[in-house]
């Protein structure tokens, strides 16, 4: 019931914003800084907005943008998406759905430019060489595995047969 509120709340916020329903300019935030910033005070991992749909999404590292792509590609076609932290992976997946704008705490500089090389606008906090594994010591075990691979399908294929596996 908490969740159904949340995103109810969210989405009248989202809807007062593209619909220029606030006061003033200046106190005005873009949807994406407002899902981020729900993101973060949520403790989600993965935020899509879509056709005036929000959905949430809190498991981690790339599982649930990989169910999007593959049962509900729509989804992410022309979506705004807010991303805890988005390596060459995400990036990729994101891509090939065909996201238009990401907004995230934490991105590698492959999964910029992977997106912005797509033309897909990119609002990020922090900026990092690579996404490193939770304890911090080695490259990130999934984008480890796309190291060498160009192609966003190529990565999106990779990445659906390791899960498929797990």
């Amino acid at each position: 019931m908490k969740r159904l509120f949340i995103q109810s709340l969210l989405f009248c916020c989202l809807v007062g914003t593209l619909y220029g329903c606030h006061a003033t300019r200046s106190q005005e935030k873009s949807t994406g800084e407002q899902m981020l910033e729900m993101l973060n005070q949520q403790h989600l991992s993965l935020l899509v907005y879509n056709d005036s749909t929000l959905s949430t999404h809190a498991n981690r590292g790339v599982r649930d943008l990989l169910m999007l792509i593959s049962t509900q590609p729509e989804r992410l076609q022309g979506a705004i998406v807010a991303d805890k932290i988005i390596g060459k992976a995400a990036a990729a997946i994101m891509a090939t759905g065909g996201v238009v704008e990401v907004h995230t705490n934490i991105i590698s500089t492959p999964a910029r430019q992977l997106l912005e090389a797509e033309g897909i606008q990119v609002v990020a906090t922090e900026e990092v060489p690579q996404i490193l594994n939770q304890n911090k010591s080695q490259m990130c075990p999934i984008d480890a595995q796309l190291e060498g691979i160009e192609t966003m399908e190529e990565c999106v294929t990779v990445l659906q047969n390791m899960f498929l596996t797990l």
